[in-house]
């Protein structure tokens, strides 16, 4: 926290502090090997995440007061310090400083870190629980009103509006439409559908974040899996007709739905490419997949 290694119930500021003109970021880092275990860990595309935390604070008008170099070693020494053997979520976080002026510009940097339980890894119980989605009666916020590309905390109070409005009527989560009326994404991931064996995605323009995930899944499921790719503009009936549907994300990883609306997709769930698609990426989160090892950093 602003250049120290500081313990969680420490990491304290006033409540006047401007928080929610900040910007965060996800990042993972995986177990080597088999992220079901223990082990070394390995940051996973590192890189593309604090470019897109850069550009975030590009914005919103932030100014990190470090180099890219100081951020990935505080990282690494923030997860050391924990000493951190298990699957770990990085999250650096930046807001102006209460009381700092556009003269004199202030700005807090923190970067917590945490275990969490990853639903990947073949054999792993969480990955075939059901989830039910509705299309939520919140639209996405467009890009005239709201920066959707960049990850900023303002940005969430949407999703937490449409994550309320699903667990009020029962659901698991949430799919947005764009102002146009076309799928976005989900509450706090992309979105993925299966249609005649192709995986088919909305296209940035459709007020989506900029997925580090996503773009990576775009890649090897066309490059290393063969299964054709399109990036293209789909309706909710279309959404509805498909034999598939996971998200991605940092957070959401690779998370099949059963169904959406109560539209329910395909006979076997999860679905065969999903399960495909899950199974490969954990394999590259593990570093067991050769030409995907420069999307790793090593903590």
């Amino acid at each position: 926290m602003n250049g120290e290694i500081v313990e969680t119930e420490r990491a304290l500021v006033s409540a006047m502090e401007p928080i929610h003109l900040g910007i965060f970021e996800g990042i993972k880092a995986y177990v080597e090997g088999d992220i079901l275990d223990e082990g070394n860990l390995n940051i996973i595309g590192w890189k593309p995440h604090i470019d897109r935390l850069w550009r975030s604070a590009d914005v919103n008008g932030l100014k990190i007061p470090y180099i890219k170099e100081e951020m990935l070693e505080a990282t690494r020494e923030t997860v050391k310090a924990n000493g951190f053997k298990t699957n770990v979520y990085i999250q650096p976080r930046i807001w102006p400083k209460a009381g700092a002026s556009r003269s004199n510009p202030e700005f807090h940097v923190v970067i917590p870190t945490w275990k969490f339980d990853t639903l990947l890894g073949r054999g792993n119980p969480r990955f075939n629980a059901e989830r039910r989605y509705i299309v939520s009666s919140w639209r996405r916020i467009a890009s005239d009103a709201m920066p959707p590309q960049a990850k900023s905390w303002a940005n969430y109070a949407n999703s937490g509006l449409a994550s309320r409005e699903a667990r009020r009527y029962g659901y698991d989560g949430a799919i947005f439409l764009d102002n146009r009326g076309f799928v976005c994404e989900a509450t706090v991931a992309c979105l993925m559908v299966v249609r005649n064996g192709r995986v088919i995605t909305p296209p940035v323009t459709a007020s989506l974040l900029e997925s580090v995930t996503r773009g990576f899944l775009i890649e090897f499921i066309a490059e290393d899996l063969g299964i054709p790719v399109e990036v293209k503009d789909f309706t909710r009936v279309e959404l509805y007709a498909s034999d598939e549907a996971f998200l991605c994300g940092t957070g959401g990883e690779v998370t099949p739905i059963t169904s959406v609306d109560g539209f329910k997709f395909g006979d076997v769930y999860p679905g065969p490419i999903t399960t495909k698609v899950a199974e490969y990426y954990s394999d590259v989160l593990a570093g067991k997949v050769g030409k995907r090892k420069g999307w790793l950093t090593s903590v």
